[in-house]
């Protein structure tokens, strides 16, 4: 099927120059200004954009047979490139779920409409109209949830494939489709869905000579996975390339920084850059009267032609951009020489990790989290009766605390009746979030009456402070007055009354938290098919680390500051243990090499413990005889210095780590006792600055870039925000890297083990037999999520399975990042029948054998 003027005009190109401008001799005053000026600014790399060719008549068939489609393939292999697409629908379980909802809703309110018919009641007919508005309210929630089936592997399924090996070609293969033609027809749907599978896996997926390409990758992983199929390096996802190059080359064109892929899917971005209006999927549904793309004829006409322009327009924008990022030269210290290396190497095939744990996502105990929900509840209940009972005593009011302890109530005790000096002021007045708490709680330990006094507590009091008057006496200075002035003052009248409260308060935001982000909340997104929630991933951060969402897992309580262990209600899948294995101090091992510093290098290399080593700067202590909370009191403050952290920042992580406030002088302590340690840090952090002002950005180890385009700002805010982002990005830049590095090789093992394995059930050999000498396989040793510098597995219940899968996993993690990277990597693997209860690998193994 040829097609022509159905793509819009292709933008109107700029003439070309026929005559080239004459060039002044070399070593000449015009030639140096014109050197100089070519130099580019910070933040600029001087791309040359790739001149857009007009769109040539399209050549888009459908693929019916497995010869043609084998053909096809073949044509791939030989241009050594094949862009893919699905197109999704219901999955025939799916519908029939919802048509059996359908039609018991339909039941219950006829039967709501007929009571509704024949009464005369006003009372009754009112309460009908709410009955029926929520039936209605309902009927669109559970539609809404029925029409995006299709985007959720486990209740979808792929109707439609697209296949393109050059530009402005595709072929369509309509697998599964109620209307039109449809690949192999005599075979059943899901028979001809494997076979195409099978075939595309065989001749594409695991050829490590052919570019697979899938704008969104993602989502084309997702789906690949539930056919236990595993998409191979070399792999490109044009979405991940065009958001990235975009980033650095054109950010202009970036509408929200923090979130750049937004207004940049494939239809807007092929128009932005090829003039081509695509096809809407809405308006084509629409057209057809349709609910989902499989009842539209996808062997001929629009249908077919949407589902190839995905194909051809994903291949026409990677070799787009592929030429742009070429053009992003890296340092040479840098393994990767430019953007498409790092592009191609770390950051596109990591989309096929981010669709494997989409996919996999984890198993959710639900009777566990409703019985904890109820023990929530109650400790609510308690802490808000609690401060009621505070009230009765102090004043003999009765007060209405509500579930969070945030009601005017609560602030009329606080700051009316006890007078406590408040320490924060939102729109509504004082603050009484978990910061303004332990703020509180700070001024009434120290007697202050706002935190400018703070600075105070650290001035020595002179002799005979009792009996001096402060306000009166001329030889003292400001400081010593007012830490005099605080040593006089008189304990806050309600103190202990004002402390119970502050501490009952805490605890019912705690337990309101608990439950609405990480019971309730995350209970919400449980998948009822698979019985996992399936936490959502974005790589958009600026540091270019994973961020999680809908729900977030990186954000689950850490089991020290969760009396109701949500971890616990991870678990395995059955016949399933979880397995974790996280890099140790993996950030300060990155510091170690950035900065070189001798001391920190030679602490990595012979085992020894940084945050004592700290811990004893601080307090001029032997290592040895430094105290738990001492050690504990440092350990902020070595990851802080890492991100260029002062004791502003160190002070706040006290506070939303810890629970605590300690005073800036302290925190001022321990920043310098950091940096006196290690004083190639400090050095490392102003270098870094120079650099970053001297070219506008800064990158990691194996190349992603992060711009700043404040860094030389007369803004000292601004200006100084990028200077500590300088600092930051190479360190927590590169641990990103590094994990994603580990987890594609992860993702390449299971898709090497896996065809090994279904070849051999093929060749009829017994499962155990088949598992054989193999160490990843699909659905038995799954990656199912990343917490930051953790990566989660769940895997079969056996220690042989564990102990390959464990040696293998922490041997990639433990390789040296670069050739002479001067500290070891260390990772450290546990077991668990669920994430909140974790025991060591070995001494696990060795119960195991024994039992």
């Amino acid at each position: 099927m040829k097609l022509g003027s159905l793509f819009g005009r292709p933008k109107t190109l700029a003439k070309v120059p026929t005559k080239p401008a004459p060039q002044p001799p070399a070593g000449t005053a015009q030639n140096m200004q014109s050197q100089l000026a070519a130099k580019p600014k910070p933040g600029q790399f001087n791309i040359i954009w790739p001149k857009v060719q007009p769109q040539k008549m399209k050549d888009y068939q459908a693929i019916l047979t497995l010869a043609d489609l084998e053909a096809y393939l073949q044509r791939c292999i030989e241009t050594k490139l094949c862009s893919f697409d699905w197109e999704t629908a219901a999955s025939e379980a799916e519908r029939q779920r919802f048509a059996t909802w359908l039609q018991d809703w339909e039941q219950r309110k006829a039967a709501v409409q007929a009571v509704y018919d024949a009464s005369s009641d006003g009372d009754e007919i009112k309460e009908l109209n709410k009955q029926l508005a929520a039936l209605e309210a309902e009927h669109k929630s559970k539609l809404e949830d029925f029409l995006k089936s299709p985007l959720d592997p486990w209740r979808g399924e792929i109707c439609t494939a697209s296949l393109s090996a050059a530009p402005h070609e595709a072929r369509v293969v309509p697998i599964s489709h109620k209307k039109g033609k449809v690949f192999e027809p005599q075979l059943s749907r899901d028979e001809a869905r494997k076979l195409f599978m099978d075939t595309l896996d065989r001749m594409i997926f695991r050829n490590d000579q052919v570019m697979k390409i899938a704008v969104n990758l993602s989502f084309e992983t997702k789906y690949a996975t539930k056919y236990a199929k595993y998409i191979l390096m070399p792999a490109a996802d044009p979405l991940v390339m065009w958001v990235r190059v975009l980033q650095v080359a054109a950010p202009q064109k970036i509408k929200d920084p923090k979130k750049p892929a937004s207004g940049w899917g494939l239809k807007p971005a092929t128009k932005n850059i090829f003039g081509v209006e695509m096809n809407d999927f809405q308006k084509l549904l629409a057209k057809h009267g349709v609910q989902f793309f499989d009842e539209i004829d996808a062997s001929q006409g629009d249908g077919l032609v949407y589902s190839a322009e995905d194909s051809d327009y994903g291949l026409q924008h990677y070799l787009y951009w592929d030429e742009v990022a070429k053009q992003i030269t890296l340092p040479e210290d840098c393994p990767n020489k430019n953007y498409s290396e790092w592009l191609h190497n770390i950051e596109m095939p990591f989309s096929r990790v981010i669709g494997l744990m989409e996919y996999w996502g984890m198993a959710w105990n639900k009777e566990l989290a409703e019985q904890r929900r109820q023990e929530a509840e109650n400790a609510q209940e308690a802490a808000a009766e609690r401060i009621k009972q505070i009230a009765r005593d102090t004043f003999g009011i009765e007060i209405n605390p509500g579930k969070t302890g945030k009601t005017g109530d609560v602030k009329h005790v606080l700051f009316d009746l006890m007078k406590v000096p408040a320490a924060k002021w939102g729109k509504t007045g004082a603050s009484l979030d978990e910061e303004a708490l332990i703020d509180m709680r700070f001024m009434l330990e120290n007697k202050l009456v706002s935190l400018d006094e703070e600075e105070y507590l650290a001035v020595e009091l002179p002799p005979g402070w009792e009996n001096i008057d402060p306000d009166k006496d001329p030889n003292l200075d400001k400081a010593t007055r007012g830490a005099v002035r605080i040593a006089q003052r008189q304990e806050h009248p309600y103190k202990d009354a004002a402390l119970a409260l502050i501490a009952e308060m805490d605890k019912i935001q705690k337990y309101t938290t608990l439950l609405s982000s990480h019971i309730v909340g995350r209970q919400k997104y449980l998948n009822e098919i698979s019985g996992r929630i399936h936490a959502g991933y974005s790589p958009w951060t600026e540091t270019a680390r994973l961020n999680s969402f809908n729900p977030n897992g990186q954000n689950v309580p850490r089991l020290d500051n969760d009396e109701f262990r949500i971890r616990s209600f991870y678990i395995p899948g059955p016949g399933k243990i979880m397995f974790f294995i996280d890099f140790s101090g993996f950030e300060l091992r990155i510091m170690a090499w950035k900065s070189g510093d001798p001391v920190m290098i030679e602490i990595f290399r012979t085992g020894g413990d940084m945050h004592r080593k700290t811990a004893a700067e601080l307090t001029g202590k032997p290592e040895e005889e430094v105290t738990k909370v001492e050690r504990t009191d440092a350990k902020p403050a070595n990851f802080g210095i890492a991100y260029g952290g002062t004791e502003h920042s160190l002070q706040k992580t006290y506070k939303t780590d810890y629970g605590m406030r300690k005073t800036l002088d302290y925190c001022a302590k321990v920043v310098n006792a950091v940096k006196t340690a290690y004083n190639h840090i400090p050095k490392y952090q102003r270098e870094i600055v120079l650099q970053a002002r001297e070219q506008g950005w800064v990158n990691t180890i194996y190349g992603y870039i992060r711009m700043l385009p404040h860094i030389n700002s007369a803004n000292r805010y601004d200006r100084g925000s990028d200077e500590r982002r300088a600092g930051n990005t190479p360190i927590q830049g590169t641990a990103a890297d590094v994990m994603k590095k580990c987890q594609n090789q992860v993702y390449d093992k299971i898709g090497q083990d896996t065809a090994v394995y279904f070849e051999r059930l093929a060749a009829d050999m017994a499962e155990a037999t088949a598992l054989e000498g193999l160490t990843l396989v699909h659905g038995h040793t799954d990656m199912i999520a990343q917490i930051h510098d953790e990566i989660i597995f769940e895997m079969d219940d056996d220690p042989d399975v564990v102990e390959r899968a464990k040696d293998f996993i922490k041997g990639i993690m433990e390789q040296p990042p670069i050739p002479d990277f001067p500290v070891p990597v260390e990772a450290e693997p546990s077991v668990g029948y669920s994430w909140g209860d974790k025991m060591d690998v070995n001494k696990w193994l060795e119960q195991k054998r024994v039992s």
